[in-house]
């Protein structure tokens, strides 16, 4: 159906306007108009009050728009419309007061003259020329005036046609004349008056429309959060332009305020401006890294706070000393990829560096380098950030510096460290060197050669070290405790076992051996004293390790065995396997039992129930080295097969295999937070170092003195 569209007054925002169907007939008086007849209105004192209230700025508008009458008609004929109105208001029986009536006030009954010359008064206003002033109470717009402003048809609120019948009431007005669409109505602000509340039409607030029209036009030209258009002339308040079922939402042209609605129970307070330093600093403190991340890009002052490195420190704290199976957080400096915490550490930088490792860890990126210098299979090593001891069938014991990878010191029997090889080879070239993945030369190194009156007269099986201590197995039978700050003097020998000491640990007060002979031996640490001899397996016990007064073994007898060490009793078993074990492992915090051997499976096992929590398939071949890194929860497995894996102790995963990185049987593996150490049959170590080339990972180090 046709509709038209006849503007309304010009404050009126564009869902104002007023539409008529195509059967309007502006003869007849509309439903409103009915209705509001019904009711009486004020009498005329009221519109003295109109009069001192100025709802538009005349001053700035066109002479001839302020007179509510075409400068054509005559005055008699405006009389006679008057007439008319008073006839249709009166002639409408049983609805008096109709729509038609230009002004709902007092009525005066079948057309009286005093209700005439009233009217006249007010219509004489349009004639009287006289200068506008601010006490001026209205504006009337031209007839027809429809190039001042743009309007729409259809309200953005609603399309339904009560906006255009005029269905609200909101207190006095001047009504559309039906005769012709010139005089418009006119709606006015009215004080509350008795017990009637004060009136405020809905149209009216000019001033709150162009603050807002303000803001959104420099949003536009500022360009804030949306790309504004060369079409956005117009106030985004009024709603002209925005069609009812607008979808999706235009950011060009629609309203920003009601797009970008801010929540109000979030406070927009910058409470990190205003807080003293210290307060800020301890507050962003608590946030973990990423956060902390997003925290510097709100504004410059929070970017300056987050510089401070009290606070990267105490995230980094948090976040990067939790571990998978120790009994306490890691303490900083302790060689475990915490640094010491000092004013000089950039914590940020920290952690950054510990990010890009872990990444490396994941996807395997790690570079080889193999030490050479020995001359038969090594059987063990040991190494922390500053360096490696290994030992070797060929009966030495050699230190390299993990940093120069250098080879510092070879310790063993007389005619070896006197033979004529141990420097050199026949034709000349150093024996000690590194050499990388490609084959690329490096530095060699000439290393200090010791030997002591007491010494190994077999292969080297096994050794462990700590910042006073080393301590060596071998297949003589024997043990022998060396002073590390005396240059690594031998401080006592250990003898008890039948046959060749497979393996050993100690901790402060213990040290623990193993044997081929299928007994386990329990020694005082300070005096060598053998405190007790633990005899249950059935065959050789090739693994031992303690945590605590707890120790466990694994032997080829197919059995893996904890014992109290202060009794000597076996207190727990754990079966499962189908050939002998080669290799067992303890957690830090004790909680887990990890073993393997012939049968090529690794199981993890409940230390406290004996259940067995997980059992992977890992090798092709007899695997002879097990690694936990309790830190990580890194397991690390090296077997015959000259593989090296990776494994997720929580899930059971592979997470890495270096297949043939060595030439033969892997015989020992161990890591840290940033490498991968293993030796094998062919006379080489293996170094996988997973931060090479990473940006500050020095700064991880420790600085204890290695």
């Amino acid at each position: 159906m046709a509709r038209k569209s006849i503007p309304v007054m010009e404050w009126a925002m564009a869902h104002h306007s007023v539409v008529f169907d195509d059967e309007y007939d502006p003869t007849k008086p509309s439903r409103t108009a009915r209705r509001r007849g019904s009711r009486s209105s004020q009498p005329a004192p009221r519109e003295q009050r109109f009069r001192s209230l100025s709802l538009s700025l005349p001053w700035k508008k066109p002479k001839h728009s302020m007179y509510g009458h075409d400068d054509s008609r005559s005055l008699a004929q405006h009389m006679r419309d008057m007439a008319m109105d008073d006839t249709l208001e009166d002639g409408s029986a049983g609805h008096p007061g109709g729509q038609s009536s230009s002004y709902r006030g007092h009525h005066t009954p079948h057309g009286s003259i005093k209700g005439m010359i009233r009217r006249a008064s007010m219509s004489l206003k349009g004639f009287v020329h006289r200068r506008p002033s601010l006490a001026m109470d209205y504006t009337i717009r031209e007839q027809n005036s429809h190039d001042e402003r743009p309007t729409t048809s259809y309200g953005s609120w609603s399309s339904q046609p009560k906006h255009a019948t005029g269905s609200h009431d909101f207190g006095p007005q001047f009504d559309q004349d039906t005769h012709h669409f010139g005089a418009h109505r006119r709606h006015f602000p009215v004080p509350g008056l008795g017990d009637e509340p004060p009136v405020i039409p809905r149209h009216t607030g000019a001033a709150a429309k162009a603050s807002a029209a303000m803001q959104n036009e420099f949003i536009a030209r500022q360009r804030w959060l949306t790309a504004a258009s060369s079409e956005d002339g117009y106030d985004g308040e009024s709603g002209i332009g925005i069609a009812v079922t607008q979808s999706p939402i235009n950011y060009e042209s629609a309203d920003y305020d009601s797009i970008f609605v801010q929540d109000p129970n979030i406070s927009r307070i910058d409470f990190i401006s205003l807080l003293p330093t210290e307060l800020a600093i301890n507050i962003l403190s608590h946030l973990d890294a990423a956060a902390l991340a997003n925290s510097s890009c709100v504004s410059q002052q929070w970017y300056n706070t987050t510089l401070n490195s009290h606070i990267w420190r105490e995230s980094c704290l948090r976040e990067m000393t939790t571990t998978y199976a120790m009994s306490q957080p890691i303490q900083p400096d302790t060689g475990l990829g915490i640094p010491k915490i000092h004013p000089s550490v950039d914590w940020k930088k920290v952690y950054q560096t510990t990010m890009e490792l872990s990444r490396r860890w994941k996807e395997g990126k790690a570079q080889a380098v193999y030490l050479n210098g020995h001359t038969d299979s090594i059987y063990c090593l040991q190494f922390d950030e500053f360096k490696i001891i290994s030992g070797s069938r060929d009966q030495t014991i050699r230190i390299w510096d993990m940093q120069t990878l250098e080879c510092k010191l070879v310790v063993g029997p007389p005619g070896v460290i006197n033979g004529s090889h141990l420097l050199h080879d026949a034709s000349g070239n150093e024996m000690h060197y590194a050499t990388g993945s490609t084959n690329d030369g490096r530095a060699p190194s000439m290393p200090k050669t010791v030997s002591f009156s007491e010494y190994h007269q077999a292969s080297i099986l096994c050794l462990q070290y700590d910042d006073e201590i080393l301590v060596t197995g071998s297949s003589d039978a024997t043990c022998i405790v060396y002073d590390v700050k005396a240059g690594y003097k031998p401080l006592r020998r250990l003898r008890h076992h039948a046959a060749a000491v497979l393996d050993l640990a100690f901790d402060k007060k213990h040290i623990v051996t193993c044997s081929k002979d299928s007994t386990i031996c329990v020694w005082d640490r300070e005096t060598g004293a053998l405190l007790r001899q633990l005899r249950g397996h059935a065959g050789p016990v090739n693994a031992v390790q303690m945590r605590g007064n707890t120790i466990v073994s694994c032997s080829g007898d197919l059995k893996v065995k904890l014992w109290n060490i202060d009794t000597g009793k076996n207190i727990r078993e754990f079966s499962g396997h189908t050939k002998g074990l080669a290799c067992s492992q303890f957690s830090e915090d004790g909680r887990f039992v990890v073993s393997a051997g012939n049968d090529k499976m690794i199981r993890i096992w409940d230390a406290n129930t004996g259940e067995c929590l997980r059992e992977m398939k890992a090798h092709q071949d007899l695997v002879r080295s097990l690694h936990i890194d309790s830190v990580s929860g890194r397991l690390i497995s090296g077997s015959y097969d000259s593989d090296i894996k990776v494994w997720d102790m929580e899930t059971g995963r592979q997470l890495l295999d270096f297949p043939s990185w060595h030439a033969s049987w892997v015989l020992s593996a161990k890591s840290d937070y940033r490498r991968i150490v293993s030796t094998g049959q062919d006379p080489k170590i293996l170094i996988m170092d997973f931060g090479a080339h990473v940006e500050g990972v020095e700064e991880l180090k420790s600085n204890m003195v290695g």
